[in-house]
């Protein structure tokens, strides 16, 4: 049995009214699922970390909590960098904000489970994921979903080079004929999430439930 999640459906309407002026503009209108937010990882990389100060080794993207949930709607990108000096930093980037930069977080990250010390981790090569791989990616994920469970948008996704498996994705959906359920006059969207781990050729996996 799948772990449920609920999220009330008047939050999601409120949410869509609003999308349709200025929050749409706001968000850009980028989803989790398309390769315009892989192309906009690339980007920031490139504008904000040099190669000579940092060595970006993770980037992940998710979209948000609250009324954002099931939306798809990216809300925000987060790099991991190790410095010089071998120091571990994350930092995000929220479209909300017109992508401006969080603040240097030098809270640590996890440790993966290929390298010992974060010195040596290699620095990610995001060129190497184009807009082809990541959609058939996410097409193949999709085909390993249980059957009688139907996708609503994507959770998250995360590439790093620390990890054995380099690529990990969540997917959010729900049971046919049973999205819904009424309580005290007030109807929630039932959903589940399920996680998918990809190989360093693009084999997709699926995990099981969160």
């Amino acid at each position: 049995m799948f772990k449920k999640s609920r999220i009330l459906l008047l939050a999601l309407a409120a949410l869509v009214m609003a999308s349709c002026g200025d929050m749409a503009s706001k968000l850009g209108g980028m989803k989790t699922d398309s390769p315009d937010v892989l192309e906009k990882a690339k980007e920031l990389v490139k504008a904000n970390f040099d190669p000579a100060q940092w060595k970006v080794v993770s980037v992940d993207w998710s979209e948000g909590a609250g009324q954002d949930e099931l939306t798809g709607e990216v809300a925000s990108v987060r790099f991991y960098m190790i410095d010089k000096d071998g120091k571990a930093w994350q930092q995000s980037f929220h479209p909300s904000l017109g992508w401006k930069a969080s603040d240097l977080d030098d809270t640590s990250f996890a440790e993966g489970d290929k390298y010992d010390d974060p010195k040596e981790y290699p620095a990610l090569e995001l060129d190497k994921l184009d807009a082809a791989k990541y959609t058939k990616i996410i097409e193949d994920a999709k085909a390993l979903i249980p059957k009688g469970y139907t996708y609503k948008s994507m959770e998250s996704f995360e590439m790093n080079t620390f990890d054995k498996s380099p690529m990990e994705l969540v997917f959010n959906v729900v049971e046919e004929g049973k999205e819904t359920v009424t309580n005290a006059g007030k109807t929630s969207t039932v959903y589940y999430q399920l996680r998918y781990s990809v190989s360093d050729d693009g084999k997709v996996k699926f995990e099981g439930a969160i």
